[in-house]
């Protein structure tokens, strides 16, 4: 797993000064036979310093099974579930509320992530989810990207009645994701779709490479791979009877809005692109900008956070240099080696080191959404979640503004109280993803229909 979901990075740093605690109850997901399930880690430490805890599966059993063993050492945690066989190993990220890590059972083996709560409830609650009858047509498909060697699988969705009809790419953020865009039991993607069709629109939503009937190369694979298997999916639409090909847009969400503004930037069959939660500064600015963000909800210093802003930042400025990636390993190891105060890294922390030497990550590092953004010639629409530490509106709304864009047809949209998923929020933190019943906000979706209308007559 690249990523918990979008842009939220593994940022390193081994000198946090804040305490690392674990307990309290940890909640997360993981597929197994193509079934998402829910599983809950309950931890507490004793009044002798001693760690109990027990484990839920409430999709599977009403049952608790007690945690056999915990063992702890500064940011990191290994569980022993032993009557089910169960092993989880991981650590804290920068954002104390998120655990990474690795789940064993028998010869399962899945990566997953925990976010910490509050909330003694499953939080399965998702009171949009859609279910069958569909009020319109649901069709299977796939379609090759030739130019990147790649199979998408996904789903297309329209009106029973009429067509053809203006029709929209939903492009899923940064970190392999199906084509619900799904993540803690939200399926935001499912639920625009549901919305876009039953307003008279054809949806194409696919899953990413190595997720679902997707293949194609990952591990090696780069923002620019991915555009390009948006690109095949804007030409597919093209092909399609029911679809008028002069009304194609791409709706794309975090990196994915990105994805969106690269391909219009070149393809003249793109129409008008909407970028939700789209990063507009370069990528390390916005990679730090996030951290800092992340870290000050997370309870962070003000101190602390200039720190791990200047040690980022050291840590960027290597990864940008045209060197052999051995060469930029060492010298990414040694400043690690002095952030962590002359101590050298264990075996654990050259682990969380290995995603930011991913082809992904220092592309990523380069990419600048503005360069893109200046050559598209459509309408964009650009909406923002005042409450998103993931993208921080802000920052990238005064960028946007900034920006000498060729197209006159822009607009921008800050909903103050909404997340990077765009939830209703309290503090944009990452449990609260977990927690929260809304999956994808319905003035929103009602400003985008709306403007899409406009934009498609």
């Amino acid at each position: 797993m690249r990523k918990i979901l979008y842009l939220f990075i593994i940022c390193v740093h081994f000198s946090c000064s804040h305490a690392q605690t674990f307990d309290g109850s940890w909640k997360g997901e993981v597929e197994v036979s193509g079934q998402k399930l829910f599983l809950i880690f309950n931890l507490e430490k004793d009044s002798n310093n001693n760690w109990n805890g027990t484990f839920e599966s409430p999709m599977q059993t009403s049952q608790k099974f007690v945690i056999n063993q915990i063992r702890t050492k500064q940011d990191s945690i290994w569980i022993d579930v032993k009557n089910i066989g169960l092993v989880y190993a991981g650590f804290l990220d920068r954002d104390k509320d998120v655990m990474k890590g690795v789940m064993k059972q028998g010869g399962f083996e899945s990566a997953m992530v925990l976010v910490r709560s509050e909330n003694e409830q499953s939080g399965l609650s998702r009171k949009q989810d859609v279910f069958p009858p569909y009020h319109y047509i649901e069709e299977e498909v796939s379609f090759k990207n030739i130019k990147g060697n790649a199979i998408l699988t996904g789903t297309l969705t329209y009106p029973k009645n009429g067509g053809a009809f203006p029709a929209v790419v939903l492009v899923n953020g940064s970190g392999q994701q199906n084509r619900d865009s799904e993540v803690f039991g939200h399926r935001p993607f499912k639920v625009l779709a549901d919305h876009l069709s039953k307003n008279g629109f054809a949806v194409l939503r696919y899953d990413d490479r190595g997720i679902g009937g997707s293949k194609g190369e990952v591990n090696l694979a780069t923002t620019t791979d991915f555009a390009s298997d948006a690109n095949a999916a804007v030409d597919f639409l093209r092909q399609r009877k029911i679809v008028q090909s002069n009304k194609i847009g791409i709706i794309g969400h975090s990196e994915g809005a990105l994805i969106a503004a690269m391909v219009a930037a070149e393809n003249s069959n793109v129409n008008y692109i909407a970028l939700l939660s789209g990063p507009v500064i370069k990528g390390d600015s916005l990679l730090i900008l996030q951290s800092y963000a992340l870290g000050k909800a997370g309870g962070l210093s003000v101190s602390q956070l200039d720190i791990n802003k200047s040690n980022n930042r050291k840590l960027y400025n290597i990864l940008l240099q045209d060197e052999p990636t051995q060469t930029l390993a060492a010298s990414l190891e040694k400043e690690l080696v002095r952030q962590n105060s002359g101590n050298a890294l264990t075996s654990d922390m050259k682990i969380k080191l290995s995603p930011m030497m991913s082809p992904w990550f220092r592309s990523f590092l380069r990419i600048d959404p503005g360069y893109y953004l200046k050559q598209v010639k459509v309408p964009i629409f650009a909406s923002f979640g005042g409450k998103d530490v993931q993208v921080p509106a802000n920052e990238n709304i005064y960028a946007l503004q900034r920006l000498h864009l060729q197209t006159t047809d822009v607009t921008i949209k800050e909903y103050p109280n909404l997340n990077h998923l765009f939830q209703q929020a309290e503090t944009g933190k990452i449990e609260e993803y977990f927690e929260n019943s809304e999956s994808f906000n319905e003035q929103l979706m009602d400003d985008l229909t709306k403007w899409l209308r406009q934009k498609t007559k």
